[in-house]
């Protein structure tokens, strides 16, 4: 296996489940070094030695609150003491909240709001400012097929995901002169913790989704980690500011 990270390090924003997760392994496995970060502090540590013994690279797990900034810097400053350098950062912790838009509490709007978004920009200003003083990086925030298509009961997800991809364009010019490419994922239905404790709740709203799509299947986290691999590696070299959809087709049936 050829590995497209080696020597490189990165830090993985919500990796102690789902996608985050996925990232965080697959990144280990093309032989970057990571630390991975999760408000769910006990469960991230177990995520690590599970990474670690099956990688063989250092990883270390930080309990973190994205939405603050103490937490954001502490994370930051520990990498770089850890690795001398932060080459990848992976803007992936998220929340979903279902409710319809005249129902919604002002509380959640706030709340996934607060998660979604940012917790995106604390990490890519602060980790923005190491990558410009090293002379370059990547950052990858990662948004949603919600962010392109309406979704009944997510409003607030779908203007949260939408959100960072305007903030994903406006980090790639201001810090593409430093060397720094950003880019972002737009994942459709995939099987996740969060998925299927939210909309993906029965046999028959599985199918209807997956009916959706052209490739017939619902994504896995490690499809969205192997793009994550690719735009944090150099075979990506040439691109910014975009947002490349893995959905398995599914936006074409919109």
């Amino acid at each position: 296996m050829v590995k497209l990270l080696e020597g490189k390090s990165a830090i993985v924003t919500g990796a102690a489940q789902g996608i985050g997760f996925a990232v965080a392994l697959e990144f280990a496995r093309h032989g970057c070094s990571v630390l991975g970060c999760d408000v769910h502090g006990e469960q991230m540590a177990v995520a690590v030695e599970k990474i670690a013994r099956e990688t063989g690279r250092t990883v270390v797990g930080a309990h973190a609150d994205v939405t603050k900034k103490k937490d954001v810097e502490t994370v930051v400053s520990r990498a770089v003491t850890l690795f001398g350098r932060i080459d990848i950062l992976m803007n992936n912790a998220g929340i979903l909240i279902h409710a319809p838009v005249l129902e919604m509490k002002e509380e959640d709007w706030d709340r996934i709001f607060s998660v979604n978004v940012k917790g995106y920009f604390l990490f890519a200003q602060a980790v923005g400012r190491q990558m410009v003083k090293q002379g370059g990086g990547r950052i990858i925030n990662m948004s949603s097929c919600s962010a392109k298509k309406a979704t009944p009961d997510e409003a607030a997800y779908c203007a949260t995901k939408a959100a960072i991809l305007g903030l994903n364009r406006v980090l790639a010019l201001e810090l593409g002169p430093h060397g720094i490419n950003v880019n972002a994922i737009c994942p459709g239905a995939t099987d996740t913790e969060m998925v299927r404790s939210t909309f993906l709740t029965s046999p028959e709203i599985e199918r209807e989704w997956i009916d959706k799509t052209a490739l017939k299947r619902l994504g896995t986290p490690e499809d969205q980690a192997r793009v994550a691999v690719f735009l944090a590696s150099e075979l990506s070299a040439h691109i910014t500011g975009e947002a490349l959809v893995v959905s398995a087709g599914e936006m074409m049936s919109q």
